[in-house]
């Protein structure tokens, strides 16, 4: 009996805990500073700084993580978030973030396709880990947005 009560009132604790977050979504402001820095086979390696704002109370651990980018529906490769980032409560702010693809076979092709077009649909699908005062979650991402293809074909003229 003594440990059936231990447990309901734990339950009772972490819930009251979880119902004090209210959490907003943060923000995206911006990309500055982008740098693709290797290109290596299959691999890409860049870096950029994403500004975000943060309206929470709290302080927001993104951890590393892995999200499919498509171009029109065509799957262009995994990208995947190399170090945490710690984004700061109440303010906007630059963080620096670094990445890598690791692009799909038969990838020139299906540019080349696509440079043709006026713009492009970019989506970003998959999970980003994080984390609010060591209690982590994993959010589903499906985000679009409309592009100039010939900013992506000139990163590969570098």
């Amino acid at each position: 009996m003594r440990t059936f009560q231990k447990l309901v009132y734990f339950l009772a604790v972490i819930f009251l805990v979880s119902s004090c977050f209210d959490y907003d979504d943060i923000d995206f402001k911006g990309i500055d500073n982008f740098k693709m820095e290797k290109f290596e086979g299959q691999k890409i390696s860049f870096s950029m700084d994403v500004i975000l704002e943060n309206p929470n109370s709290f302080s927001v651990r993104i951890k590393p993580s892995v999200v499919d980018v498509y171009l029109d529906d065509n799957l262009i490769g995994k990208t995947y978030l190399d170090q945490k980032v710690k984004i700061i409560k109440r303010k906007e702010n630059s963080y620096f973030v670094p990445l890598h693809v690791e692009l799909e076979d038969g990838l020139l092709m299906k540019l080349m396709k696509l440079s043709l077009k006026r713009k492009v649909k970019l989506r970003l699908v998959g999970k980003i880990k994080g984390s609010i005062y060591g209690i982590c979650k994993k959010v589903e991402i499906d985000e679009s947005l409309e592009i100039d293809p010939q900013k992506i074909t000139s990163l590969f003229k570098q």
